[in-house]
C-alpha cells in the first residue's frame, strides 16, 4: 500500500510539474502569436517574394551526400532495425564519400536546360552528415576522415551554391530537424519521423543542447552561404504534428516560434516551409503526391523523378520517369496553383544519372516552346477538362491538351466569357483557329493531328476575368466521380482532410454525428443505369456504422464495412441508380446510426453504367 502512495505521490508531483511549466512558458508567449507578427517581428516572408516563388513554378530537389553510397531506404533501417552497434558502423559512412565525379557547374546546366527556376539541396540530412563546413560536428564532408575533404574544393555546399547562382538559379537549403547522429539531439528521436517529447520535461538541458545546436547551424548556413532564397525544413521537433500545426507543448512551441523569429529578423525576404515550424511557414509541401484539390494558399508537391520509394539513389539503371509523365504531373500542379519541385538522386561519384538527365532534357524541351503557359500562370478555372489541364496569365488560358481530339474539335466546358480568339501556342504565326458555341461550350478546330506528344498547348484569349459554370458534369465516358474535395459538407463536425504524404490521402472525416452529411450536384447528359460504388476507410473497430446514398429519387443502403491493415481504402458496391432523363441531379449521404466515434473516411463515390468496370 505504501507504494501505492508513493508511486500515486510522485505521479502527482510530475503532473503538477508539467502543468507548471505549461504555464510558465505559455505566459511568455506573445499576446500576438498566431498573428503575422509575432513580438513585433513580421512572420512570414513579403507578399512579393511568396508571387515571386510562386512564379518559379519548377524547380530541382537534391537528395545527395554520403547516404547515397548505401541502397535507397536503408537510411530508416537506422531507426527501424538496426541495433546501437549497428548505428555507429552506418553512421560513418561518410568515411567512405568521395564524389570525385562532383561537378556542381554540370548540374546547374542541367537544371537550367531543365527549365528549373529554383534549387533545394540537402545541406544535413536526418542522420546529421553535412554536406557543408560547420564547427558544431565532425560529422562532416570537410572532416579529414572523410576522403573528399582531401579535395580542392571540399565544401560541397558552397561549391554548388556559386555554380547555381551563376546560372541565375535561386538557392534553397533542405535541413532536417532531426539529427540521429548529435549527443544530445539523438535522444528524441523514437522514429524517423517521431521525436519523444516527453524528455523535454525530464531532462530540460538536453533539450537545450540540441535546440542550441540547431540553432548555430541554422546561423553557420544563413551567415556563411548566404542569402539564401528558400529554407526547407524536414520533420518536427518534439511533439510536433505534420507540417503547419501548431504544436502543443508550450515548451517547443515558444522555442521553435523563437527559432523562426531569429531567421526572420536576420532575412526577412528568405522563404521558410511549413514542416516543424509551428505556423509560420510560407508554403505547404505535400510529398510524393499531388493534392486531388490543390491546398489553399502557397504550395510546393516534391516527388521524385525515379519511381519507388526513397529520395536517394536507386543505382545505376534507375526506373525513372519519361519526360511526358513528369510534364503530365507539372501541368496538374500548375493548373491546381501549385510548384513543382522534381527530386534527383545522384550516384555517389557525383554524376547525375543518364536517365534522369535524358528525362530532364525532355522536361525542358517542351518548356522551351511551351514554357509561356507555365511560369507566371495561376491555377485552373475549371474543375475537370476531360482532355487535360489549364492554366491563365492576364487574358489568356492556357489549354493543355493531353488527349487530343480524334474529330480536330476541342471543346471548352461552360466559359461565359467573351472571347477574342485562338491559336497554337508553337505556332509562332499564331494563326487563329476557328471557334464556334454550342450553348456555353466552345468548339475550337485545332485539327486531327497534335503539335505535341506530350503534350499540345491552344491559347485562347477571352475579355475579363474567366467566368466558368464549374458545375460537375458527367465524364465522357459517362461515370460520374464525385470525390471528397467536391462535396458540400452539410453540418458542424465533418470536415475535408487534404493529405500531405505519401502515406495518408485526401478524405471526409469527423464525421461524428448523425446530422451531418454531404451532397453534390452535377449535370447527367447521358442518362442510364449505373453501378454505385463507394471508396473509404475505416478502423475494425469503428465499422458497422450505416448510412444511406440518395439520389434520383431512389435510396441505397449500407453498413461500413472495415479496412484490412494494409489496405487504406476499400471499395464497397452499394447497388444501381437508374436516372432516366438528362438532367441536373444530387446525390446526398447520410449516416444512420454511428457505432463509435465517426462513420467512415470518406473519399469518393462513383457511378459507373451498368456493365462497365470502374478505372
Amino acid at each position: 500500500m505504501k507504494t501505492v502512495r508513493l508511486v500515486i505521490f510522485l505521479t502527482f508531483l510530475l503532473v503538477m510539474a508539467a502543468s507548471s511549466l505549461a504555464s510558465e512558458y505559455d505566459a511568455t508567449l506573445s499576446s500576438d502569436y498566431g498573428t503575422k507578427y509575432y513580438d513585433g517581428v513580421y512572420m512570414h516572408a513579403p507578399a512579393e517574394k511568396m508571387e515571386e516563388w510562386n512564379e518559379w513554378k519548377f524547380g530541382m530537389f537534391i537528395h545527395w551526400g554520403a547516404w547515397s553510397q548505401a541502397h535507397s531506404g536503408a537510411i530508416w533501417d537506422i531507426v527501424r532495425i538496426q541495433t546501437p552497434e549497428q548505428r555507429v558502423k552506418s553512421l560513418d559512412l561518410y568515411k567512405t564519400f568521395n564524389p570525385v565525379k562532383y561537378d556542381p557547374k554540370q548540374w546547374a546546366k542541367i537544371a537550367k536546360q531543365a527549365g528549373m527556376k529554383y534549387v533545394v539541396f540537402t545541406t544535413k540530412h536526418h542522420d546529421g552528415f553535412c554536406n557543408f563546413e560547420t564547427t558544431e560536428t565532425d560529422l562532416k564532408v570537410t572532416n579529414p576522415d572523410c576522403p573528399y575533404s582531401k579535395s580542392k574544393k571540399p565544401d560541397i555546399l558552397k561549391e554548388l551554391v556559386k555554380a547555381y547562382r551563376a546560372e541565375g538559379i535561386k538557392i534553397g537549403f533542405y535541413f532536417s530537424h532531426i539529427d540521429w547522429y548529435h549527443h544530445a539531439a539523438k535522444y528524441f528521436s523514437r522514429t524517423h519521423w517521431q521525436y519523444d517529447e516527453t524528455l523535454v520535461d525530464t531532462k530540460p538541458e538536453i533539450w537545450e543542447e540540441a535546440l542550441a545546436f540547431e540553432t548555430a547551424q541554422i546561423n553557420e548556413l544563413m551567415d556563411n552561404y548566404g542569402p539564401i532564397d528558400i529554407f526547407w525544413f524536414d520533420i518536427s521537433m518534439p511533439g510536433g504534428m505534420p507540417y503547419d500545426t501548431p504544436y502543443p507543448h508550450p515548451r517547443i512551441k515558444k522555442d521553435m516560434i523563437e527559432l523562426v523569429k531569429m531567421m526572420r529578423q536576420k532575412d526577412p525576404q528568405m522563404i521558410i516551409n511549413n514542416r516543424g515550424v509551428d505556423i509560420y511557414g510560407d508554403f505547404s509541401t505535400p510529398e510524393q503526391r499531388i493534392p486531388e484539390m490543390g491546398i489553399p494558399g502557397y504550395w510546393e508537391s516534391n516527388i521524385t523523378i525515379t519511381n519507388g520509394r526513397g529520395f536517394w539513389y536507386k543505382g545505376p539503371n534507375p526506373d525513372s520517369k519519361s519526360a511526358k509523365e513528369v510534364v503530365h504531373m507539372l501541368l496538374e500542379i500548375t493548373g491546381k496553383g501549385g510548384n513543382f519541385l522534381l527530386n534527383v538522386g545522384p550516384a555517389p561519384d557525383g554524376t547525375i544519372t543518364p536517365e534522369e538527365t535524358k528525362t530532364l532534357k525532355g522536361i525542358g524541351d517542351w518548356l522551351e516552346i511551351n514554357g509561356e503557359s507555365i511560369y507566371g500562370t495561376t491555377g485552373s478555372p475549371f474543375r475537370r477538362l476531360d482532355w487535360g489541364k489549364c492554366t491563365i496569365k492576364g487574358s489568356n488560358l492556357y489549354l493543355h491538351v493531353m488527349d487530343w481530339p480524334k474529330d480536330g474539335v476541342l471543346r471548352v466546358p461552360a466559359i461565359r466569357n467573351k472571347v477574342k480568339g485562338a491559336y497554337l501556342l508553337a505556332d509562332k504565326s499564331k494563326k487563329q483557329l476557328k471557334i464556334n458555341k454550342d450553348a456555353e461550350d466552345l468548339l475550337i478546330s485545332v485539327g486531327k493531328n497534335a503539335p505535341d506528344e506530350i503534350s499540345s498547348v491552344v491559347v485562347l484569349t477571352i475579355v475579363g476575368k474567366a467566368d466558368v459554370d464549374n458545375t460537375l458534369v458527367q465524364s465522357k465516358d459517362g461515370s460520374i466521380e464525385l470525390v471528397a474535395g467536391t462535396a458540400e459538407i452539410i453540418g458542424k463536425h465533418a470536415r475535408y482532410f487534404q493529405g500531405q504524404n505519401p502515406r495518408s490521402d485526401d478524405y471526409i472525416t469527423k464525421w461524428s454525428v448523425p446530422g451531418d452529411y454531404i451532397k453534390w450536384e452535377f449535370k447527367v447528359p447521358m442518362p442510364g443505369t449505373f453501378d454505385v460504388t463507394m471508396h473509404y476507410a475505416s478502423k475494425p473497430f469503428m465499422a458497422g456504422s450505416s448510412f444511406t446514398v440518395e439520389g434520383a429519387g431512389q435510396v441505397l443502403t449500407g453498413e461500413v464495412k472495415p479496412s484490412k491493415p494494409d489496405q487504406k481504402f476499400i471499395s464497397h458496391k452499394l447497388g444501381q441508380l437508374k436516372i432516366a432523363k438528362k438532367g441536373t441531379y444530387t446525390v446526398m449521404i447520410k449516416p444512420g446510426k454511428i457505432v463509435k466515434n465517426e462513420l467512415m473516411e470518406f473519399k469518393k463515390i462513383v457511378l459507373i453504367p451498368s456493365g462497365q468496370a470502374e478505372k
